[in-house]
């Protein structure tokens, strides 16, 4: 029985390990939550999708660590930004700006 707790407890330990972090926060256009946004994060060529709620609050389980490349889909158009995946959640919001060509520009806030 000892045996098997040990080994237990060694694979939760590991399948923390592996699981880096949450990356949450909101995105607003003119002070209004952005609904139904389509976000990828990119870290290392492993991406995770996810999306805005009503709010424009949003919460990624991201498995890997380190520098990543935030993108969000607005519309057929699309912005991105460098976030960082951490072991712990980390907190990203941003601001939607419109660039004189038309496309996206994520500032944070």
């Amino acid at each position: 029985m000892r045996k098997v707790l040990y080994f237990v407890a060694m694979a939760w330990l590991m399948a923390e390990a592996v699981h880096a972090g949450q990356i949450y926060g909101s995105v607003t256009e003119g002070g209004r939550g952005v609904a139904g946004a389509v976000i990828e994060i990119d870290c290392a060529g492993a991406v995770t999708r996810g999306s805005t709620a009503s709010d424009g609050s949003y919460r990624v389980n991201v498995p890997q660590q380190g520098r990543c490349m935030f993108t969000l889909a607005i519309q057929r158009q699309r912005g991105s930004v460098v976030v960082f995946s951490y072991p712990n959640p980390s907190q990203y919001d941003f601001e939607v700006g419109r660039r004189p060509d038309g496309s996206l520009e994520l500032k944070r806030r």
